[in-house]
């Protein structure tokens, strides 16, 4: 229902600009403008953190805007506002000394410490550098079409894990499920990404932001195009509560349902994509993964034929032109049909691009 409203806002021709376009002064990037949400998230989420923090220092001199100790090891980065200290002695500046420790009182975040920021999960109130989400955008094998073997149908179906979420705008969080992450009808690998995460990392809480579209091709992805502003919307929305984990993209076989600019300026497109998705959110160093081509394929799928021939040189260009951009392989993982993942294929691509992560030094939630 909220992805046919968005559908028909972009396709109507009753476009709404965003006239705000937000700075995101803390990593030098401006928000791409966009249409207005069409979906309220003002109660998606639990109440926000923020504001003025008040620090008691055990003894030493307290400023506004620096640092003070409070008399313990660990560090409090600033909470969204101004800094309020009480119990020591105002300063004109620089440092607060005390016991030990220091805390960042309205200032930026401190490596290894906790902004204060939470989000609600499941009724747990979770710091926001515990909850990572992953962005996941794509055609149908991103939607889902899995349906295949049954012995495996429970772990994307049916089994949850109390740490592995979704988000769409304008629902709050829930447990992660299949067919539900990005669009259906089958499994995609958004379970799996939040799954196989929480598995490897416990003390952490996933959350996929999936989004889904049958034979798209990424120039209906990009900003003005008729999809951008339903895959940003959740990641828009989650802003400020959540560590944004990584892109994933199933995206370059359908290039074909396109023109022949659609498919020789494919590695530009994903450049523009990932880059507009990055601005948005407010990291302009986001990991992004994508599927190397579907080389199990079988028919007009098939590699040396017509479909392959065309895009591969293309998909094998992209991390050259994209920033912290890797391929992950999809030779050998098991298929559904003639070019979409099965439940097991859906795994083992995640599984791959977790390793691929890790191997490259993004993984940070669990090195």
């Amino acid at each position: 229902m909220k992805k046919n409203l968005y559908r028909s806002l972009s396709g109507s021709g009753r476009s709404i600009t965003a006239l705000l376009v937000v700075s995101a002064a803390a990593c030098g990037v401006v928000e791409h403008p966009h249409e207005t949400q069409a979906v309220s998230t003002h109660d998606d989420f639990g109440p926000p953190v923020g504001g003025m923090a008040v620090v008691t220092p055990t003894a030493g001199t307290a400023t506004s805007g620096g640092q003070v100790s409070v008399g313990g090891a660990g560090v409090m980065p600033g909470i969204g506002g101004a800094g309020m200290v009480t119990g020591g002695t105002p300063g004109s500046g620089g440092n607060a000394n005390g016991a030990s420790g220091s805390a960042s009182v309205g200032g930026g975040a401190t490596a290894g410490a906790a902004s204060g920021v939470t989000i609600t999960l499941g009724g747990v109130n979770v710091p926001k550098e515990k909850a990572i989400a992953f962005i996941h955008v794509g055609h149908s094998n991103m939607a889902g079409q899995a349906r295949s073997p049954g012995s495996s149908r429970a772990y994307h179906m049916s089994e949850t894990n109390p740490h592995a979420y979704m988000y769409h705008a304008g629902s709050s969080p829930t447990l992660a499920i299949e067919p539900k992450t990005a669009g259906g009808p089958g499994a995609g690998p958004g379970t799996a990404l939040v799954k196989e995460a929480a598995m490897a990392a416990p003390d952490y809480y996933f959350i996929s932001l999936g989004y889904g579209e049958p034979s798209a091709y990424c120039s209906q992805f990009l900003p003005g195009a008729l999809y951008y502003d339903g895959l940003i919307a959740a990641p828009k929305a989650i802003k400020g509560r959540v560590t944004f984990g990584g892109i994933f993209i199933y995206l370059g076989i359908t290039e074909r349902h396109g023109s022949a600019t659609d498919v020789n300026g494919f590695p530009d497109c994903i450049n523009k994509l990932v880059t507009a998705i990055r601005n948005d959110v407010g990291e302009p160093n986001l990991p992004a993964l994508m599927n190397d081509y579907e080389v199990d394929g079988s028919g007009e799928f098939a590699v040396g034929g017509a479909v392959a021939t065309a895009i591969m040189p293309q998909i094998a260009k992209v991390p050259s032109v994209v920033s912290n951009f890797a391929l992950v392989s999809a030779d050998g993982v098991p298929m559904e049909d003639d070019h979409h993942f099965n439940f097991d294929g859906q795994r083992l691509w995640v599984q791959r691009a977790f390793q691929t992560m890790k191997d490259k030094g993004w993984r940070f939630w669990a090195p």
